[in-house]
């Protein structure tokens, strides 16, 4: 999954932080106005055949999608209409869509919350928990 969501984040043009969250706050350079994906450590459970061999893997865990925020901003609900519906209706659709299209991968859960002043920086959008699995 690591693999997986930083390629997306590559192609997209996105920052792309892989740390626990407490490691996450440390960072300092996060550029304004670029979507960020923060990626948790991923819990990865393996399912055997008869024989012992890896017949799949399952890929658990969560990522946040956050742009950095003005904290004067204004109430919740413009924040909601500025930051956040826009990584609902663009980024996220396009996280999704490109997990869903690699050929090996199949999305089994997919929940989302939205954050607001995530960090240090003041950062808004949504937190994805999902369960992913792969065929081997």
């Amino acid at each position: 999954m690591y693999e997986v969501i930083k390629q997306i984040a590559t192609d997209s043009s996105y920052g792309f932080i892989y740390a626990r969250k407490d490691y996450a706050n440390l960072y300092d350079e996060v550029p304004t106005g670029v979507v960020q994906i923060f990626l948790d450590p991923v819990q990865i459970t393996e399912s055997f055949g008869e024989y012992n061999e890896v017949e799949s893997r399952e890929y658990a865990g969560s990522f946040m999608v956050l742009i950095s925020s003005d904290v004067e901003k204004g109430d919740y609900e413009k924040r909601y209409l500025e930051e956040i519906k826009p990584i609902l209706d663009g980024a996220l659709v396009s996280i999704k869509n490109n997990i869903k299209c690699d050929g090996n991968l199949q999305i089994n859960s997919w929940r989302t919350v939205e954050a607001i002043n995530v960090f240090d920086y003041n950062m808004d959008g949504i937190v994805v928990t999902y369960n992913v699995v792969e065929d081997v």
